[in-house]
């Protein structure tokens, strides 16, 4: 994953329920309830509780995720990190102290129709 500009933060004291769609990439540092889709990446800070479903280009956990990840990139949790929930992607990276529970699909293909159907409005053919 690339490391690329962050257009969208979820400050640290800050709780969002929602919806929350964005062209760039975000970064969650508080609490967050209901869907993230990005076309860029969405990082989860060390302190950061996020329960939603999420679609991204791809993710990097520090912090807790409950709820199903789909990154056509791939995912990243670090030592701090902690996941509960199924991951679509490409790639997985767990750091040694990471926690993670769940099932993993490695389908590329299947990934990235969703990517596009979710993110992009597009229909597969």
């Amino acid at each position: 994953m690339r490391k690329n500009t962050i257009y969208t933060i979820l400050g640290p004291d800050t709780s969002f329920n929602g919806v929350l769609d964005s062209q760039e990439s975000i970064r969650i540092e508080g609490s967050f309830e209901g869907k993230i889709i990005s076309q860029g990446d969405v990082f989860v800070s060390e302190k950061a509780i996020v329960n939603a479903d999420i679609f991204s280009r791809g993710v990097i956990v520090s912090g807790e995720v409950r709820g199903s990840v789909e990154a056509i990139n791939g995912l990243e949790i670090t030592s701090t990190g902690r996941v509960y929930g199924d991951i679509t992607g490409d790639r997985l990276i767990i750091d040694e102290g990471a926690v993670y529970k769940g099932s993993v699909k490695m389908d590329v293909i299947t990934s990235k129709r969703k990517y596009e159907e979710e993110m992009l409005g597009r229909t597969s053919k």
